[in-house]
């Protein structure tokens, strides 16, 4: 496979603007309270005005940035547009539509999810049973829900939305721009490719450097997101490879379908380490994610890891290569399929 290629320099995350397609598309950064430390978002062109793509995490800081940038614009800000429901692409939402009296663009599955995903207490039944069948103690969850109050959004999320659609199109400007949607990332992801611009905006859906988390939430804990990932993976890389693509994280990039085939690949390598893990030693989502991913320390870094590493659980399960038992403690318990 060819090498990516990586055209630009990021901006820092002050309001800096960075021209990536002159005349048509600025990329800015905004800072995000976690070991990612930033994301990306874009400005594209809308005839007098400005389309933003994703709002950046809900922070007096970033809403800071936006007070600054926003009077320095050439033109009106005429539309939001939110990948998906995640609280640094929609975060700020609520307050960009309202301050400025604009619409917001989202998928379905993603905007009522942005409306629903407010509540980060962890103290509901089902989120007790879904860290209970995972190995974790109440003690570590009520360190988890202390630390996931800072990511509760300040502002009301926003009241109305036009829906965008899987293999739709969104004109803005003089480009006319094909959705697709991906799952296994968030339910709904919405990426924008415009074929006349050789563009993609890809929200978390390809990521140049890093993978984005795949993992299975207490909401849905039966789900098996992964094997929606790696179809999700297969869609969006039938565009053309020499495609720029604009990601919401580390840096715009070319080599599309490359970057597909080595996140399957990734992923491949991942769920060969898990099986491997299962059969060295039978052990819970925790014990098997501390083990899987001995670089994530803090509580949000833990969250994302039990609920990737139970994602490979539930792929491997569906191919019969893992059993779980359940514990007289209630913990699920995953082993090599045939093991005693």
């Amino acid at each position: 496979m060819a090498a990516l290629e990586f055209p630009f320099e990021p901006p820092a995350c002050n309001g800096e603007l960075i021209d990536v397609v002159p005349g048509e598309i600025k990329w800015l950064r905004m800072p995000l309270p976690m070991a990612l430390n930033h994301i990306n978002l874009y400005l594209v062109r809308d005839g007098a005005g400005w389309r933003i793509i994703d709002t950046g995490f809900d922070t007096g800081a970033t809403r800071e940035l936006w007070e600054r940038i926003l009077p320095s614009l050439d033109g009106p800000v005429t539309g939001i547009v939110c990948t998906h429901h995640h609280g640094d692409h929609s975060g700020l939402a609520g307050w960009l539509t309202e301050k400025l009296r604009v619409p917001l663009h989202m998928s379905r599955a993603e905007y009522f999810a942005m409306r629903l995903v407010h509540d980060l207490s962890l103290d509901s039944w089902e989120d007790r049973a879904y860290f209970r069948h995972a190995g974790v103690s109440d003690e570590q969850v009520a360190g988890f829900a202390q630390a996931l109050r800072g990511f509760e959004r300040r502002s009301p999320p926003a009241m109305a939305y036009h829906r965008l659609r899987d293999r739709e199109t969104l004109t803005i400007g003089d480009h006319v721009w094909a959705l697709r949607s991906g799952e296994g990332h968030s339910p709904e992801h919405i990426a924008l490719y415009s074929s006349d611009l050789g563009v993609l905006l890809s929200g978390d859906q390809l990521l140049g450097r890093i993978t984005p988390n795949v993992g299975v939430m207490p909401f849905e804990p039966e789900a098996n997101p992964l094997e929606e990932w790696l179809v999700s993976l297969d869609y969006i890389g039938e565009l053309p490879d020499e495609t720029l693509v604009l990601p919401a994280h580390e840096l715009p990039f070319h080599g599309l379908r490359t970057r597909a085939l080595e996140l399957k690949a990734h992923h491949g390598t991942t769920l060969e380490r898990v099986a491997a893990l299962c059969a060295e030693q039978p052990d819970t989502v925790y014990g098997l994610s501390r083990r899987l991913f001995r670089h994530r320390p803090g509580a949000m870094d833990t969250i994302m890891a039990v609920g990737e590493t139970m994602a490979h659980l539930a792929y491997l399960l569906k191919q019969q290569r893992v059993q779980r038992t359940l514990t007289a403690e209630g913990c699920h318990v995953y082993r090599i399929s045939g093991a005693a």
